[in-house]
């Protein structure tokens, strides 16, 4: 026997506790048991201390020790035999809610249990930590005293420590380091991170005896969690989780890791594609901040044990020590990602760039690169019209529109997910289109086609103005698009708003360049109007009506008759007798002028010249005199209307739109991509002519009345297109159907545009003589067409063809088809225009006559109408005169 000092006694006491504490990882009471537990090394010796402490608390002589895990507890095994035991009656004293909870620290809330019934105890000490799932229960049969709470409780605390540092040096713990160091050899040699992934999986699967593990990779940066590969395999498209909400963002907040309830299991049968009867989801964190930097998750381990916290402690020792390798392995992918993004987006450029002389390849290639880099399902690309404020759509990519027509799109500039985006130059990420308010269904309803998921994106100029907004539709792979496609997406809108920016500038320059061009080309063609033929030009004295015909204000009268060296005074007379002189303070000369360079402005081709326009003008005077235009339309609408008829047809060529296009003129260049190519030259000349010096008729107008009266003549000369008057020709029934509403400004447009077209088509009013002989020029200049046609080796259409045009059929089918609806229409609405919608019947009752005689006198087809002289008229028509 030896004597210790008291000092040293000490001293050995708080070491052996702080042995304790750094084995629990908790702060400690100290008892004289600590001792005892301390030298402790084996669940036997630990079992027994135990049994004996009870016993002596309890004053019992009867005590079980059972071995289990709280999430079998159904499953014991008996420590004196180590046999299983499968006990109902423990089972439901476990899961008893009425134990008392002796709380070690706020971590582990479960850690000492105490509970009991008439003359049993139940007692359970609880591993701390990682094994707080593994627990000792300790059975008391007839206890004879009550036992001192306060030295129970210490002594079970530190209980629960020497526990969970037997678990630690446990053999399992110590292979699961050693074979996590021969892994960790092993990934060295891995051909690149995601084939670390597979022998990282295939390891922790077989150590756990799991069906299937995966290891998801947290980005703090993108703010998802991804997967890359679920097993041996390789995922196609990368799985994405929000880092915020869900089961892996719940682990990611805690940093524990978790048994998932039913109710999440939903997640993991989704990344497994597998039923998931059991799972363990465990945190990797990073050593240094502690932050969630991957999650592996297990499913469905075999056997009915279920996991325990021993698979915790040997997945924390594979990845502790595999992380780095597999962390800079990631860190290469990444790089190696990054450069050939580099690579992908010089190569979309160099696409890009090479379409800039065509603004719908550009957008075209736009679409198909975005949809490509995204692998999204659908592309659109809106440009931003900030004068109309709207947004243009004018390529589609696999979207079809109700009206096969229309050549482009337009909606408001804040309307929808597109105007959102174009307006807040925000990118936007939908993954459920149809629960997202701004979507619009009503092209999917009409098309059939189902939008799942949108990301929008804008595309900005250098100068970080929004000039147009990509809308990706439907992630191919993938549930929707993750935060790496936004990032690409960004990337890509960079290219693509310097591509269109130039693009447009280069148009513009092309434009400018045509424009010159042109302009030196009328220049060329018709010099000016000089100052003394202004000066001659001006009437000395007051105009009436008898300085033309009696019935120059009467339908009948046929304007082509007027003597040449009358029609400009013609002209100025008419502005005169409806009161637009005095309206609009006019100076003489300046109408004078603009009269005269109107005149210049039209070239010589066989009906398309001066003479035409004249008869126009004409006609628009006689509607607005006759129908009493000026109590129904406003004195702005009726100088458009004026206007616009003298001015429709300048500068025409004596070919069609068709042809401009097909043959890449000047013109085409300028205007093919608005449509109506022709009636925008015929505007646009007009507008040369009124900012001519000395020009301007409308130079004593407000702004106001400026910018309206402009719009107008615009509006009118458009509707000099064919094309244009049969789209709006179902409006126009509509209207004689519901009758004519004046306050309606669409309506009042309408039908300045239905007014326009019967004074275009107003030779077909007069008397027979007046239209055969119009049609005799009309068909000389289209066969002139014809024959150009033919040189540049195109086939020209039978109304162009005079090898195969019947004249008289071709006649026919033109006044049925076009001319008598608008006559019709017009009549309908003024009952005071129905002697010419009469006459206009005359004449296609004249055109079958001539039809009938043509086929039964067995005529060959002939370019011209020279039968049709005043004999053959006389003999045919004698029962009509």
């Amino acid at each position: 026997m030896f004597f210790v000092a008291p000092q040293l006694l000490v001293g050995l006491l708080n070491y052996i506790r702080r042995r304790l504490e750094e084995s629990s990882g908790r702060s400690l009471q100290w008892t004289e048991s600590s001792i005892e537990l301390c030298q402790c090394t084996t669940l036997s010796q630990l079992s027994e201390i135990c049994r004996n402490y009870f016993s002596q608390c309890f004053c019992a002589n009867a005590i079980h020790c059972f071995e289990f895990n709280w999430k079998n507890p159904q499953r014991f095994t008996d420590r004196s035999n180590r046999n299983e035991v499968h006990s109902d009656v423990l089972g439901s004293w476990v899961n008893k809610p009425l134990w008392k909870k002796v709380t070690v620290s706020e971590d582990d809330e479960l850690s000492i249990c105490i509970g009991g019934q008439q003359d049993v105890t139940f007692i359970t000490v609880n591993g701390l930590g990682p094994f707080c799932n593994s627990a000792l229960l300790f059975v008391v049969c007839q206890a004879g005293c009550e036992p001192n709470s306060s030295a129970l409780t210490v002594f079970l605390q530190h209980a629960s420590a020497c526990y969970t540092r037997i678990l630690q040096q446990s053999p399992d713990a110590s292979q699961n380091n050693q074979t996590a160091v021969m892994l960790s050899d092993d990934l060295i040699n891995a051909t690149d991170a995601n084939d670390m992934q597979i022998m990282l999986n295939t390891h922790l699967r077989d150590q756990t005896s799991s069906e299937d593990c995966c290891i998801l990779l947290v980005s703090q940066e993108m703010n998802q969690i991804m997967c890359q590969v679920v097993g041996k395999h390789i995922l196609d498209f990368e799985m994405c989780y929000p880092v915020n909400n869900g089961l892996f963002g719940k682990i990611c907040e805690k940093g524990q890791w978790i048994i998932p309830s039913e109710k999440e299991m939903s997640d993991l049968e989704a990344l497994f594609s597998t039923p998931v009867q059991s799972a363990l989801c465990i945190p990797v964190r990073d050593k240094m901040s502690g932050k969630t930097i991957g999650i592996v998750c297990l499913c469905n381990k075999t056997g009915s044990q279920g996991y325990t916290a021993t698979d915790v402690v040997a997945v924390d020792a594979v990845m502790s020590r595999s992380w780095t390798v597999l962390s800079s392995s990631l860190t290469l992918q990444k790089e190696k990602k990054a450069r050939s993004e580099c690579e992908a987006m010089l190569l979309i450029a160099r696409k890009l760039f090479s379409r800039l002389d065509d603004v719908s390849m550009l957008l075209g290639e736009i679409i198909q690169e975005a949809r490509c880099l995204t692998n999204a399902e659908r592309c659109s690309v809106f440009l931003v019209d900030n004068e109309a404020q709207e947004l243009v759509a004018k390529v589609f990519d696999g979207i079809v529109t109700m009206d096969e027509n229309m050549n482009e799109v337009r909606i408001p500039l804040e309307q929808g997910i597109a105007g959102q985006v174009a307006v807040t130059g925000k990118t936007l990420n939908i993954s459920d289109a149809y629960a997202h308010p701004l979507f619009y269904r009503g092209i999917d309803n009409a098309t059939g086609f189902r939008t799942r998921n949108i990301l929008c994106f804008p595309i900005k100029d250098h100068n970080g103005v929004v000039v147009g907004v990509s809308q990706l539709c439907n992630k191919i792979k993938g549930s929707c698009f993750t935060s790496y496609d936004e990032e690409l997406a960004e990337k890509f809108a960079v290219f693509s708003g310097i591509s269109i920016s130039h693009s447009l500038l280069y148009k513009e320059v092309e434009e400018s360049h045509c424009r010159s061009r042109l302009a030196n080309e009328l220049m060329t063609y018709h010099m000016k109007v000089d100052k003394e033929d202004v000066k001659k030009s001006i009437p000395r004295s007051s105009l009436t009506m008898a300085n033309f015909h009696p019935d120059f204000d009467k339908f009948v009268y046929p304007p082509r008759l007027l003597e040449n060296n009358l029609k400009i005074k013609a002209c100025i007379w008419m502005y005169e007798d409806l009161g637009l002189i005095s309206k609009f303070h006019i100076p003489m000369r300046t109408l004078v002028h603009f009269m005269l360079m109107v005149r210049k402005g039209y070239r010589d081709p066989p009906y398309h010249n001066f003479d035409h326009a004249f008869s126009v003008m004409h006609h628009a005077y006689l509607i607005a005199k006759n129908l009493q235009l000026n109590s129904k339309l406003s004195d702005l609408e009726v100088i458009a209307l004026l206007t616009a008829s003298i001015c429709h047809d300048l500068d025409h060529r004596g070919t069609n739109n068709a042809f401009q296009v097909n043959s890449h003129s000047v013109l085409a260049s300028l205007y093919s991509s608005e449509g109506s190519v022709l009636e925008r030259h015929h505007f646009a000349q007009a507008m040369c002519i009124l900012n001519t010096s000395g020009c301007n008729i409308f130079e004593n107008m407000s702004r106001k009345e400026y910018v309206r009266t402009l719009d107008l003549v615009k509006h009118i000369i458009l509707a000099t297109d064919v094309a244009s008057h049969l789209q709006i020709l179902p409006q126009l029934e509509k209207i004689v159907e519901e009758g004519m509403d004046l306050t309606n400004t669409c309506q009042r447009e309408l039908l300045l545009a239905l007014c326009m077209t019967a004074c275009d088509l107003s030779d077909q009013t007069k008397q027979w003589e007046t239209t055969k002989n119009t049609a005799k020029l009309i068909y000389k200049e289209f066969f002139s067409q014809g024959d150009m046609e033919k040189r540049m080796g195109n086939n020209p259409e039978i109304i162009h063809d005079r090898e195969r045009a019947c004249v008289p059929q071709l006649q026919i089918n033109f006044m049925l088809h076009i001319a008598q609806p608008v006559y019709r229409i017009l009549a309908a609405l003024f009952p005071v225009y129905g002697e010419v919608y009469q006459r206009v019947q005359l004449n296609i009752g004249r055109w079958r006559r001539v039809e009938k005689e043509f086929k039964s006198r067995g005529l060959p087809n002939t370019d011209s109408l020279d039968f049709l002289t005043d004999e053959f008229d006389r003999d045919l028509f004698e029962d009509l005169e």
